[in-house]
């Protein structure tokens, strides 16, 4: 397992037991009308269900087909909104609903070395409803051919997306990691950002690996970078590290699909939480109670967009690799395929 946290400017602490199961629930009317519902329901010995198909333009491949888990029990889910990915292999996605974050090192603090471009080789719907994000290029910092002939994509939603008042707010994704014959510098990252300033305006991060290692972490991010703390970090979310689980074990992430959930939970006004989920399972948690009410207010009491990237190099794959990446065996193509991409609230 990778427990390794990241420097001061890297944009993303203890591993906890699951405790909670994310399941599953849909009827024959909300699919119709294309409510999706979802339903929370206490832990148990059985598998974590998948999210229903119906969430995205088109199904998985049959032996990935999600199956729906019906509950009597616990919150009842509603769509907000569902990505769509539906189109030909190769294809453009909706300039109205994603915003293309393009240039080379221009996204502070994380260092890393592509060119996030707007191009399709590197951003592209793959003709069965999913979208793709594909690191292209070769070369290491300072080698010829020079490592800025890495290009790849970032894209985030041009809407905002704001948990209510004494509600909950669910942001999920069904995903399969980039699986390159060498990782070394691949940092695949699923997340939301506030539109304030880092880190007080918040960022969560709801799914981040590294060097293709077959792992998973979840952090948030919030707070500032001018109150040190006796520990070197700054600020009651311990920047430039963040709050997070570390990185933990993923096996079959880079082979197969699996989902990836945050919950924001605001229920009680007066202790709010976010809740990290991987295929249903509660991982880690965070509370208001841990940062304090002017920073969590700052943070999270707002509306996030939902990023989708995939860099190459950067602070917090050289800290794992422990190597500066990538290298010169770092191999290009690497995809993160992304389906059933919604936003729910209870």
């Amino acid at each position: 397992m990778v427990t390794t946290r990241r420097p001061a400017g890297a944009r993303r602490r203890r591993q906890q037991p699951p405790r909670g199961r994310l399941v599953i629930a849909v009827t024959a009317t909300a699919v119709m009308a294309a409510g999706l519902v979802y339903a929370l329901r206490g832990t148990g010995p059985q598998a974590p269900p998948r999210p229903p198909a119906a969430q995205s333009s088109q199904s998985p491949p049959a032996k990935q087909r999600p199956h729906a888990a019906p509950s009597a029990r616990g919150p009842v889910w509603t769509a907000v909104w569902a990505a769509s990915f539906a189109g030909p292999d190769g294809g453009r996605l909706s300039p109205r609903v994603w915003k293309f974050d393009t240039g080379t090192g221009v996204f502070g603090g994380t260092r890393e070395i592509e060119t996030m471009t707007s191009s399709t080789a590197n951003v592209h719907v793959d003709g069965q409803g999913g979208l793709d994000i594909t690191a292209l290029g070769q070369g290491s910092p300072g080698s010829q051919p020079s490592a800025n002939g890495w290009t790849s994509g970032r894209i985030q939603t041009r809407r905002l997306f704001a948990p209510p008042p004494g509600r909950e707010m669910l942001v999920t994704a069904t995903i399969r990691q980039p699986d390159p014959a060498d990782g070394t510098g691949y940092w695949p990252a699923f997340w939301m950002l506030g539109s304030g300033a880092w880190p007080e305006g918040g960022e969560i991060d709801i799914l981040e690996s590294v060097d293709a290692l077959s792992t998973h972490s979840g952090t948030l991010h919030c707070g500032n970078t001018t109150q040190r703390n006796s520990d070197g970090t700054f600020g009651p979310c311990h920047e430039g590290y963040g709050l997070g689980s570390g990185m933990l074990p993923c096996p079959g992430c880079q082979a197969g699909f699996h989902t990836y959930s945050v919950i924001i939970d605001r229920r009680n006004e007066a202790d709010q939480q976010l809740r990290w989920y991987f295929d249903g399972r509660e991982f880690f948690s965070v509370s208001e109670s841990k940062v304090g009410q002017a920073a969590w207010t700052a943070a999270i009491d707002h509306g996030f967009t939902i990023i989708l990237s995939v860099s190459v190099g950067g602070t917090y794959p050289d800290i794992v690799c422990r190597c500066v990446s990538p290298n010169g065996q770092t191999s290009s193509g690497g995809t993160m395929t992304v389906r059933q991409l919604g936003v729910y609230v209870s």
